[in-house]
């Protein structure tokens, strides 16, 4: 089996951390998040109970937020336990500055290989997209990207469309919604919640969400899964 979390360091980040005293302290969480996943990855293969896996980019390591375990992805975990009593394990394949090629080339071989060894995931959910969006222009090969990375995942996925409201977020977002309608997929959007303004929702670098904004990226799969988050959902910060 493939390692079950292929790194891929955000290198922009860690160049702009030289000069920005925020995106250097972001930045430094990128080695220690990984790993700290990695491990998580590696026990929960030998635990019992739901299996959520998830496809995407350092958002999805809870980059920003003060733990990894409360990025999005810890949140969504922990509101599914609340709902079912039990506690859900999690295989968090997502890789800092990961784009849609990364989630094909790097990820889905992990996913389709758990499937092989009997390690169907009862979840899968990918929110990936935003660093094309961010780092190229080529929006031809980024709505054929994320089409095949859609079409890779299993049927009854759930995907997030990308953040940002440029010409290239809506090509990217209208490549993920045709894709996951022709795959009967939900979509929902992580990234519009109504509540506190997007300042007070985002870390140190400005870019990736803080606490409460991983907060905010977890409601909407909260709604949609009928599993409640925990008592600080209606934090304001």
């Amino acid at each position: 089996m493939p390692p079950l979390h292929p790194k891929r360091p955000g290198l922009a980040l860690r160049a702009a951390g030289l000069v920005v005293p925020g995106i250097r302290r972001v930045s430094a969480q990128i080695e220690p998040y990984t790993r700290w996943w990695s491990d998580q990855n590696q026990s929960e293969l030998l635990a019992d109970g739901p299996l959520l896996v998830v496809i995407g980019d350092s958002t999805a390591i809870g980059i920003g937020a003060s733990w990894p375990d409360l990025g999005y992805v810890g949140l969504v975990r922990e509101a599914l336990g609340r709902r079912d009593g039990r506690r859900w394990r999690v295989v968090n394949l997502a890789q800092s500055g990961a784009r849609a090629a990364d989630g094909i080339e790097r990820q889905l071989p992990i996913l389709a290989e758990l499937s092989r060894t009997r390690r169907v995931p009862d979840l899968t959910i990918t929110v990936i997209g935003t660093n094309d969006v961010v780092w190229s222009s080529d929006t031809t090969a980024l709505r054929e990207r994320l089409r095949t990375l859609i079409g890779g995942l299993p049927a009854d996925s759930v995907v997030g469309v990308v953040a940002g409201g440029s010409e290239r977020a809506r090509v990217a977002n209208r490549a993920i919604r045709n894709a996951a309608d022709e795959h009967g997929m939900v979509i929902i959007d992580p990234w519009r919640e109504p509540g506190p303004p997007p300042q007070q929702r985002l870390a140190a670098d400005r870019f990736h969400p803080s606490d409460l904004g991983y907060n905010m990226m977890a409601r909407p799969f909260a709604r949609l899964l009928d599993a409640p988050l925990p008592e600080t959902e209606d934090a304001t910060g």
